[in-house]
């Protein structure tokens, strides 16, 4: 008799070991990996790790941290354009082509949005340069605050939130929403405006600061963390619609803990989603990941700016007289 067939050998999947039931969104995974990633990528969902964002993912591990579950789906690979064969059945593969299209309403949505950004925040390009010299005083490593400083540093933020306000229905929802992320939107802003090739960040009225004068400025540990999103982001090429757009999704998110009604601040935060993610594709149609990048830099921002907070209070020892109102608006809000 001839000898019985080889065992049949399973392919592990790539995220988190189990058996794999085939190649899908472009990469050997199981089931439970493949149902993660497609409704995370339909619902544009944005997770929050609550450890170091480097949790293990494994077949026992991985319900556990959703935020580094998807992180190691993009990791090995998985794309939405990765998806072949069955997966996608003819109807989903037309309304697929016709999702890049922009509706009057998120055209008008992305068109106002990118304003109040641009009328709130100039350009790297716009600004004049001025480093900060002679005018601060060094008391040993320890550079002398000018009090201008913490105020372009917080700069934008009373005049972008209701700009942003007024882009939705009256809701109180909205006003909580709004407050518990400005120090995010500081961060992103500030980060846009960062010099590879010198290694510097640029604030509103033109100031320029080295690492180390940033360090000694006040950010002291929070610096080299500013200065390695700001390198992140680079890769992304954000323009002024897409930053924008990120910062109206930071201003409104309803996971929060804090928010009274977060599921109502979610509606909120629909719109604003879907149009990062078509006008993002629509820019760069050969990079289908930008846009769940992007998303998870808002996890990252979070993370920045809870430290931000806790640096802020520190600083309520070190700068003399009154807080300046937006550094004490943030030590209300972190």
């Amino acid at each position: 008799p001839s000898p019985p067939p080889p065992p049949r050998v399973h392919k592990p999947c790539f995220v988190c070991s189990d058996r794999s039931s085939g190649y899908h969104y472009g990469v050997s995974s199981c089931e439970g990996c493949k149902g993660f990633f497609r409704r995370s990528i339909q619902k544009n969902m944005v997770y929050t790790c609550h450890r170091e964002r480097n949790c293990q993912i494994d077949k026992v591990t991985r319900n556990r941290c959703q935020f580094c579950r998807l992180q190691k789906c993009f990791q090995v690979g998985m794309s939405k354009e990765g998806e072949r064969g069955s997966g996608l059945g003819k109807k989903e593969v037309k309304e697929d082509l016709g999702e890049d299209e922009l509706s009057p309403e998120l055209a008008e949505l992305v068109r106002r949005v990118s304003r109040a950004h641009q009328e709130t925040f100039p350009s790297l390009g716009q600004l004049g340069n001025w480093g900060w010299g002679a005018c601060s005083g060094v008391v040993g490593h320890q550079v002398s605050v000018p009090r201008e400083f913490w105020g372009s540093l917080w700069e934008g933020s009373p005049i972008l939130r209701p700009t942003v306000a007024s882009l939705f229905p009256p809701d109180p929802s909205k006003t909580q929403a709004l407050s518990a992320g400005g120090a995010e939107v500081q961060m992103l802003r500030i980060c846009t405006r960062y010099t590879p090739e010198q290694d510097t960040m640029t604030f509103s009225d033109g100031l320029t600061l080295t690492r180390t004068q940033m360090h000694n400025a006040g950010f002291g540990p929070l610096t080299d963390l500013v200065f390695a999103f700001a390198g992140q982001l680079l890769p992304l090429q954000l323009d002024d619609t897409e930053t924008g757009l990120l910062s109206a999704i930071c201003l409104i998110c309803g996971d929060r803990m804090e928010l009274e009604q977060p599921r109502r601040v979610e509606r909120l935060q629909e719109p604003l989603l879907e149009a990062l993610r078509v006008y993002a594709r629509r820019r760069r149609p050969r990079q289908p990941q930008r846009f769940p990048r992007m998303l998870l830099k808002i996890t990252d921002l979070r993370g920045i700016s809870t430290k931000g907070a806790e640096r802020a209070i520190t600083l309520r020892t070190e700068i003399p007289g009154p807080m300046p109102p937006l550094i004490r608006e943030m030590l209300e809000n972190p």
